[in-house]
């Protein structure tokens, strides 16, 4: 439900304002402009207050959703500690079966290296989707400055929900991912490697499906990035915006 209430919230805030849709001439009118009338400048400035809250909003909760993912994962991960005592316990108790002490040594390292590499991925992929989340932002940020300037961006609002649900969805991949332990059954000491490598396939099957999500979501991303960058006049807006902001500051 918090999910929900979430993204209903991003919706809200990354839709185009009503006003902008109809009256583009009006956001786009400079301020100083003697034709402009003083029930136009209210418009454009309750347009320019919609975008600025639509923009913190969007802020705020990609914070927020960073900060319940990395709350879940501790979570994750502190119920993991007992899965893998348990799982290694047992373990000892299968490899008595096993006489070759070497063998012995060689399946529990295995066993710990899994553990590794699954913590190691889990912490990568986690990275990739900060860095995702701060290119989103960036898009989010120069729609911001067009439509101020009454470009249309419709398009990258929509690809930016869609994003940030792509994004989503990989986190609770990755939070899934990281509350795993792969366990190595033992049936007898000449099917040892068997046995490995069944977890070892494992392991890397449930990497290769949170990857996938990764990998969606980074096309998402790159979708809005793509859509942003061929609106007509992009690079004018920012340009002008750029502008504006140092002239109020020399005033």
């Amino acid at each position: 439900m918090k999910k929900l209430l979430i993204y209903s919230a991003l919706a809200f805030a990354l839709v185009l304002p009503t006003g902008a849709q109809n009256s583009p001439q009006d956001i786009a009118a400079p301020q100083t402009s003697p034709g402009v009338s003083g029930a136009n400048q209210e418009v454009r400035q309750k347009i320019l207050d919609e975008i600025k809250a639509g923009r913190d909003t969007l802020k705020s909760n990609i914070k927020d959703m960073k900060h319940e993912f990395k709350t879940n994962v501790q979570e994750r991960r502190t119920e993991l500690k007992d899965l893998i005592q348990n799982k290694r316990e047992a373990l000892k108790e299968q490899l008595q079966k096993v006489k070759d002490e070497r063998k012995k040594a060689a399946v529990e390292r295995i066993d710990i290296r899994l553990d590794e590499l699954n913590e190691r991925m889990t912490n990568h992929f986690s990275s990739l989707l900060d860095k995702l989340e701060d290119v989103l932002t960036r898009v989010s940020s120069r729609a911001d400055k067009a439509e101020e300037k009454g470009l249309s961006v419709s398009s990258v609002r929509t690809a930016v929900t869609e994003a940030l649900s792509a994004i989503e969805a990989a986190r609770t991949a990755v939070t899934d991912q990281t509350g795993k332990t792969y366990t190595i059954v033992v049936s007898s000491e000449d099917n040892l490697r068997v046995d490995v490598g069944k977890a070892r396939q494992a392991l890397h099957g449930d990497l290769a499906k949170v990857r996938e999500t990764i990998r969606t979501a980074h096309e998402a991303v790159k979708s809005a990035a793509v859509l942003l960058a061929q609106i007509h006049r992009i690079d004018e807006a920012e340009s002008l915006s750029t502008d504006d902001g140092q002239n109020n500051s020399n005033q």
